[in-house]
């Protein structure tokens, strides 16, 4: 049990770390978001196999488990793009108010 909860933070984990990478080198927010997307796309289609082929033996397992590591994937990279959203936007708002309460000084003298 404790190999699963490794490999399921290490691949939040992941999540995170793209996420960080794509956030620090890319200005446009829907870039972030394009593993999410990938990661919707892939579970799609290993659902999809899984319920339309005949699968051999233990493969619906395995399909069923390569989709919660795109799950735990796309958790990471989603909470981390948000969290990087609200945090920018705070920031802005803090400039925003800095300079606005600089120009009222500025009026009132």
């Amino acid at each position: 049990m404790d190999r699963v909860v490794i490999t399921v933070l290490a691949l939040i984990a992941a999540g995170v770390v793209m996420s960080l990478l794509l956030s620090r080198y890319v200005r446009k927010k829907w870039v972030w978001y394009i593993p999410s997307v990938i990661g919707v796309f892939v579970i799609t289609y290993y659902s999809l196999k899984i319920q339309f082929e005949n699968l051999d033996g233990h493969e619906e397992l395995g399909y069923i488990i390569l989709i919660l590591m795109m799950i735990a994937v796309m958790i990471g990279n989603l909470l981390t793009n948000v969290l990087i959203n609200l945090r920018r936007r705070t920031k802005k708002k803090k400039r925003f108010d800095e300079e606005n309460t600089e120009e009222e000084l500025k009026k009132d003298e």
